[in-house]
């Protein structure tokens, strides 16, 4: 592993991080637009390199060193020093308790942070299609499409998984994979003290809301993963932060930076799309008020830089899928049979509304006692029977999924936030009950609103909703830490703080997908061994089955897959058996993707990977014909005849 290389954009970061701050002398806000002009540089990096198919080391060391040394200058001729930053992180005056809040904090980072870097990606969309994407994007030097099984990875939004590349490629491994979504999780937290400043906190105001937001169960669990969903919410976070500064001041650079936010949050997620529409709508409205010709000028800024950002991604899509959106449902291929999950509602009703809104509330009440989490299960049946749907009306349902309220959970992908809701309902009580609203309160507080029903009304309900509510719950936390710090009688919002990061620490020590604490956590497992924590049944089948290849001298792997299949640990585990230059291609695709084959060499391999229970009978490759070689519970190995 060279980590000597990966520091490399780190540097480029911490160099323009301290050229922001020369210029605006705050190091919070200097830390964002630090951030979102490194996320250009990235993409742009990406994009440039990918049509010559120079993704690979020397191409991607050689252009980050040119930004470092490009950086390097301009803060030189700058008079920059580190010393000025430093001396701004000084807070005089802050009282004990807000001091036992950063350091709650602090100690959280720190113990995800060591999470992240100890274990290995794991979760399961990361093993179907975050953490694979990858290898074949820096097998192929490009991240243009290619032949798949599982569609996912070609059309889901790629901004995180871009960032992934550029590491892994520097480092030779994923050991910097789950930092993403860490440095977006501590990014989050400065983020939300700066919108909380703009709703008019204080530094108490302010610290509160970063205990809120780095307390979210959701957050915790996904801070140390190869999820997407805290890469989203710190770029969301990002654009409104930069709302506001436009709206107070329609500067070029802050219309820059907007853009910027914008286009990086919707490169990361598609989720991004419903969340920012309420906040553009606010910036819109703003922005008009100083008159149409400057106001559209600024808003094509902010435009055309989201759409740059994206265009690649958009013309991948149309040139494949004839959408540059790419599909609008999840396909997944089994053994030649196609199935399609829609991920919008069939119906776009006020009870479909009422139906989901009230689903993805409950999914987020779960507590550890069963009756309690049955007594609300009947008051959403109660509700769907006065709208005249049913809790798992398949029209506005995830396929093959029932509602349910799912105890109190360490996973992250079903994780509930139950004292963030009470807390969320609280400061929606107290902003639109006073008698004269704060204005800038009241109508954050309803864009966030606004965002959560547009969530509502346009996605079927999936129990793993609450992982894709994150950016809500984060963009609450400012507001949160607004009213808190409001109380009159200071005992009670201590005392609630206090709560809120006692309750958290569970999250912290008992990730079930990367535990600290108990039987196999992560200091008394193997790394290989915990690529398969969700799924520990593979554990076995992978590496013996790659295992069977071992001194076979196979340079070439093929791939017959169904659209579920986990497929990053056999890029691992064949890699480290037969070493890293072998080619390994997916065969006899039977999807869309399979047109990319015309842009490839033939590929024909000396043993194929096949996921169990898929048909092996008569298996050919370019009229080969293959017989099993090694089977094992979920993989079976083919070699020519």
């Amino acid at each position: 592993m060279n980590i000597l290389s990966a520091i490399v954009p780190l540097l480029v970061y911490l160099l323009l991080w301290m050229i922001f701050y020369k210029k605006q002398s705050d190091w919070r806000a200097s830390f964002l637009f630090a951030a979102t002009t490194w996320g250009v540089l990235l993409t742009a990096i990406t994009e440039t390199l990918s049509p010559f198919k120079a993704i690979s080391f020397w191409p991607v060391l050689g252009t980050w060193s040119l930004c470092l040394a490009a950086a390097a200058i301009y803060w030189i001729r700058a008079a920059g020093s580190p010393k000025n930053l430093l001396a701004n992180f000084q807070f005089p005056g802050i009282s004990r308790f807000e001091l036992f809040l950063l350091g709650g904090i602090v100690f959280i980072a720190g113990i995800v942070g060591l999470i992240a870097w100890i274990a290995p990606p794991n979760t399961w969309d990361s093993m179907t299609y975050h953490m694979a994407r990858v290898m074949h994007w820096i097998q192929d030097g490009s991240v243009a499409d290619y032949p798949t099984h599982i569609v996912r990875q070609l059309f889901m939004n790629p901004g995180s998984e871009f960032i992934i590349l550029h590491f892994q490629i520097l480092s030779g491994g994923d050991r910097f994979a789950n930092f993403v979504q860490w440095f977006s999780m501590v990014g989050s937290a400065i983020g939300v003290t700066l919108i909380a400043r703009e709703l008019g906190a204080d530094r108490r105001g302010q610290v509160f809301s970063a205990a809120v937001s780095m307390t979210i169960p959701m957050g915790i669990l996904q801070g140390s993963s190869t999820q997407n969903d805290y890469v989203a919410a710190f770029w969301l976070v990002c654009l409104v932060y930069f709302t506001f500064k436009l709206r107070a001041n329609q500067t070029p650079w802050n219309a820059l930076a907007a853009g910027a936010g914008l286009g990086l949050a919707i490169l990361a997620k598609a989720t991004a799309y419903i969340f920012a529409v309420p906040f553009l709508i606010w910036l819109g409205l703003g922005l008009f008020k100083s008159g149409w010709g400057k106001a559209l000028q600024t808003i094509g800024i902010v435009a055309i830089i989201s759409l740059a950002l994206n265009f690649g991604h958009y013309l991948r899509n149309y040139d494949l899928f004839g959408n540059p959106l790419g599909l609008t449902a999840d396909v997944f291929s089994t053994g030649g049979q196609i199935q399609t999950f829609k991920y919008s509602n069939d119906i776009f009703t006020f009870s479909s509304l009422v139906s989901n809104s009230v689903r993805n509330i409950a999914s987020n009440l779960g507590t550890p006692f069963d009756s309690a989490n049955h007594v609300l299960e009947q008051v959403v049946d109660r509700i769907h029977t006065l709208i005249g749907l049913s809790p798992n009306d398949p029209r506005t349902t995830w396929p093959q999924m029932d509602f349910a309220v799912m105890p109190t959970s360490f996973s992250e992908d079903s994780a509930g936030n139950l004292l963030q809701v009470i807390l969320i309902v609280i400061a929606i009580v107290l902003v639109t009950t006073q008698s004269k609203p704060h204005k800038d309160r009241f109508i954050y507080c309803l864009s966030l609103i606004l965002a959560f029903l547009l969530f509502s009304f346009y996605l079927r309900w999936q129990p793993w909703d609450n992982r894709l509510e994150l950016p809500l719950f984060l963009l609450w936390s400012a507001l949160i830490g607004v009213i808190m710090a409001g109380f009159q009688r200071i005992w009670i919002a201590n005392t609630t703080m206090t709560i809120v990061l006692l309750v958290a620490l569970p999250s912290v020590f008992l990730n079930q997908s990367r535990p600290i604490l108990g039987a196999q956590n992560i200091f008394d497992t193997s790394r290989a061994e915990q690529y398969f924590r969700n799924d520990h049944s593979l554990w076995f089948s992978y590496p013996r089955a790659i295992q069977s290849l071992s001194g076979s001298q196979c340079g070439q792997i093929g791939l017959y897959l169904d659209g579920g299949s986990w497929e990053y640990p056999l890029w691992t585990f064949l890699q480290q058996e037969l070493g890293k230059g072998i080619r390994i291609e997916s065969v006899n695709v039977e999807n869309v993707s399979a047109k990319e084959y015309s842009r490839f060499p033939e590929f024909t391999p000396c043993a194929v990977i096949v996921a169990n229970p898929l048909p092996v009978d008569n298996f050919q490759v370019n009229g080969i014909s293959y017989s099993v070689y090694q089977t094992t519970k979920f993989i079976t190995v083919l070699t020519p005849k």
